[in-house]
């Protein structure tokens, strides 16, 4: 399972095209997205938070390490979720059926970079640049939006646009929110 879930992410950021029709292939029921796919995932930016929190950050402590691991947990749970359902009613404006388990395979894995940097980034919280690489997240919605969803060309630029903002921007939001309630 965490092979899986490994080779799923870097064949997403590395070869994006091939793996979008590999996924498409392999039609996933929802129980098995979640549960070898975005749950593991989840964990393991719940750990990075955590650990980050704790040994990584100049006041780390116990009570700061949990505040910010439950803010991203619910901010990229959130964030996905939101996300999907946006889509799901949105969808008949691309010419697209309701379809919500496969936008939220499709958020899901149109996410991995993101999901990345909420790996990586509790450990080099000073890199604040790294936030940069999110802008990836574009390519990977226009391919999915391609070979996963088959959005018709001709409101796929206006169909990317949307759910990059969605995907990049919901659990931004909802992190910002939820810090400066708690913290």
């Amino acid at each position: 399972m965490w092979r899986d879930l490994f080779v799923t992410v870097a064949q997403l950021i590395v070869a994006s095209p091939r793996a979008w029709k590999e996924l498409k292939k392999e039609e996933k029921t929802e129980s098995d997205f979640l549960s070898h796919f975005l749950h593991p995932l989840f964990g393991i930016i719940a750990l990075a938070t955590f650990i980050g929190g704790l040994w990584f950050t100049r006041e780390g402590d116990l009570e700061s390490a949990l505040k910010s691991t439950i803010i991203t947990v619910v901010a990229v749970y959130g964030g996905y979720f939101i996300a999907s359902y946006v889509m799901n009613e949105l969808a008949y404006r691309f010419g697209l059926e309701k379809n919500l388990p496969r936008f939220q395979q499709f958020v899901g894995y149109a996410s991995v970079v993101l999901y990345a940097l909420y790996v990586i980034i509790p450990f080099l919280s000073d890199f604040f640049i790294l936030w940069i690489l999110v802008l990836y997240t574009i390519h990977l919605v226009n391919m999915g939006a391609k070979f996963f969803i088959r959005v018709p060309e001709k409101g796929r630029v206006n169909f990317v646009l949307l759910v990059s903002a969605l995907v990049v921007f919901t659990p931004v939001l909802i992190q910002s929110i939820f810090s400066l309630m708690i913290q």
